[in-house]
């Protein structure tokens, strides 16, 4: 259990590393708007992908799915607000790096078990 909470805290710092590099230097966004973004980017695929598909369906299913969600997540903020800008080329970087980022945490949290 102590694995799974240290999980979380480095995919939390992980995600808001990769949404600096794709929404920060790439669009320019504030840093603000980017830490709100990967702290919800964050939890909800960890409640989502890491809790409910990474047990059930594998490493990569589970990671196909938090980057997707992480990006329709960043879409809906940027529809949402008018401080949060975002494009596809940033998407595409963000979704890349959420894609490796996972893979590597999901083997993390499989050897926790």
């Amino acid at each position: 259990m102590k694995r799974v909470y240290l999980g979380l805290i480095l995919k939390i710092i992980l995600v808001f590393v990769s949404a600096w590099v794709a929404y920060g230097l790439i669009e320019d966004n504030g840093l603000l708007w980017i830490f709100i973004t990967s702290l919800a980017i964050s939890l909800l695929t960890f409640l989502i992908g890491d809790i409910l598909i990474l047990p059930r369906y594998g490493n990569m299913s589970a990671a196909v799915a938090d980057a997707v969600l992480a990006a329709l997540i960043a879409w809906i903020i940027d529809i949402l607000t008018i401080n949060f800008y975002i494009t596809w080329i940033s998407s595409l970087t963000f979704v890349v790096l959420i894609f490796i980022i996972e893979m590597v945490l999901h083997r993390y949290l499989e050897r926790a078990d």
